[in-house]
């Protein structure tokens, strides 16, 4: 997959302005920068999911295909079997109506996947009697958990977890970083994380992107920008990283 000069702007405010990337399949790339720097926003454009107001510029190279980024219906055609969300709120992401296991079961058939939610959870660490539970009776690590799960049943190419340790302790994001490294290998699936967290950020991507208010401040392996981070944003990002 590859992203060329992608843009967003709502009402002549530039959001984002010509962030481009590349990413193969089984590779990591981190997409880092303080609060309100774009790097959801990236993920929603991606998706086809942009602000109904906003417009969005860029293309995505999917394969032989060049998609408009502005297309939305053929950015919704690449979701599930192209790319899959993992969001930041994952127990809102859940439907409180309906157990695990049938939510599991209808991503598959709408995707025509293997419909088995038990081995489905056991993949990303959780317990198959959970398969029978309703989103309320999870904790906050099980729900992220399930939602991955969800992403991950798709069988996409890409797999894009937007701030997904944001609500968890340190040891349930250590354990998640742990856990996306490891599934997104063994299913050679690429990631693209979004984080303000360099110091997680390390754990399960090998290279990462640096935003500040909508461009592209720095980029590279994660270990040179630690080493000698080229610019403020990211000299801020590592800072903090060894501050934890």
């Amino acid at each position: 997959m590859q992203v060329e000069d992608l843009g967003c702007a709502i009402d002549g405010r530039a959001l984002l302005d010509a962030v481009s990337f590349s990413i193969a399949a089984g590779e990591s790339l981190a997409l880092l920068g303080p609060s309100g720097a774009g790097k959801s926003l990236v993920l929603r454009c991606l998706l086809g999911l942009a602000p109904a107001q906003a417009k969005v510029t860029g293309t995505l190279c999917w394969g032989e295909r060049r998609v408009p980024l502005a297309d939305r219906g053929a950015l919704a055609e690449l979701r599930g079997r192209g790319l899959a969300l993992v969001p930041q709120a994952a127990a809102a992401s859940l439907d409180p109506m309906r157990t695990v296991g049938d939510q599991l079961r209808e991503v598959c058939a709408l995707h025509d996947t293997d419909s088995r939610p038990r081995e489905r959870l056991v993949e990303v660490g959780l317990s198959p009697e959970l398969v029978d539970r309703h989103p309320h009776a999870l904790s906050g690590g099980q729900a992220q958990r399930v939602a991955l799960a969800l992403a991950l049943a798709c069988r996409p190419s890409v797999l894009l977890a937007d701030e997904p340790m944001a609500s968890l302790d340190c040891v349930g994001q250590a354990a998640l970083v742990e856990l996306l490294a490891r599934r997104c290998e063994a299913e050679q699936v690429a990631l693209v994380l979004v984080s303000h967290d360099l110091a997680r950020a390390v754990g399960c991507c090998s290279r990462a992107l640096v935003l500040d208010r909508g461009s592209v401040v720095a980029g590279g392996s994660l270990a040179t920008l630690l080493a000698a981070p080229p610019e403020p944003t990211t000299a801020a990002l590592v800072a903090a990283a060894r501050r934890t």
